[in-house]
């Protein structure tokens, strides 16, 4: 049994690292809120892009090297969102899980490589012995913009080049900050405008000038860098709601073995005090006998 002094000392070292894990929420909590709102700027602005672009199918088919089909898939390239550091519960986990799905579901006649944002996806990806043409790091808030401009660029020259006949992106979708759901999603080929545009009752008119190409080839890169922003930021937002559930748990953890470590510094010192008067009686006794 662990004596007086030894239960104070753990109390004490408890003690510190819940307010260590305390402040860690907190500061996690700040980030999340500035995340959340520059998620919902953007899911406004993507939103409004995807139903201007969806009204200009109509016009006629689009014709844009971004928009190719391509017959047979030989080559695919994985973006793989994770994070830089660790204390963040299961979320960098859940991510490996969904990337071995894709590794796995893969046959010979496709090669396969990643891009890894986070060290830990490019751990994981070396650990799997997979192809990494490049890693990068988690970009800060300010960094977003630059982040997204060189993933961008490295996706569309691959697609457009045919180094890589798909490009998927493998993240954390953020449903609520309670369902944070692993999520594999396909950049190229588009399809998805085509598809939506059945669904539009009634689409708006416009009067387009310049012409509907010229149009088309400012708003599609555009609306490419928009969908890749989501990811990104979706990835981020979910890392730091991970972040503050785990550190709020550790806390929550911690303040419990707080109460259980008190509770038992409480009945330690109790018989300590009832053996001392114990020794008290048993001498006053003796010398009574005397």
């Amino acid at each position: 049994m662990l004596s007086l002094r030894q239960i104070r000392q753990r109390i004490k070292s408890v003690g510190n690292t819940k307010k260590m894990t305390h402040a860690m929420e907190m500061v996690a909590a700040a980030k999340l809120k500035k995340l959340q709102d520059l998620l919902r700027q953007s899911d406004r602005y993507i939103a409004e892009l995807r139903r201007i672009l969806e009204t200009l199918v109509r016009e006629k088919p689009l014709a844009h090297p971004l928009l190719e089909k391509r017959t047979e898939i030989k080559n695919t390239l994985a973006f793989l969102i994770t994070s830089d550091t660790g204390l963040c519960g299961s979320y960098n986990l859940n991510v490996w899980e969904q990337a071995d799905r894709l590794i796995k579901a893969e046959n010979l006649n496709r090669a396969l490589h990643f891009v890894a944002i986070g060290r830990h996806g490019a751990a994981y990806l070396k650990r799997a012995k997979q192809t990494i043409s490049k890693e990068l790091p988690v970009p800060r808030p300010h960094e977003i913009d630059e982040t997204i401009r060189l993933i961008s660029q490295i996706a569309t020259d691959e697609f457009t080049h045919h180094k890589a006949d798909e490009v998927i992106f493998i993240y954390t979708k953020v449903m609520s900050l309670g369902s944070l759901k692993p999520a594999s999603a396909s950049l190229f080929p588009i399809v998805s405008l085509e598809k939506e545009m059945a669904a539009i009752e009634t689409p708006t008119d416009y009067l387009l000038e310049p012409s509907l190409e010229e149009i088309i080839a400012l708003l599609l890169p555009e609306f490419i860098e928009a969908e890749m922003n989501q990811f990104v930021k979706h990835s981020l937002v979910a890392e730091q709601a991970s972040r503050m559930m785990a550190m709020r748990q550790a806390t929550d953890s911690a303040k419990d073995m707080i109460d259980s470590l008190t509770l038992l510094r409480n009945k330690a010192r109790q018989a300590s005090i009832t053996k001392e008067l114990l020794e008290v009686v048993s001498g006053s006794r003796a010398l009574q006998l005397k």
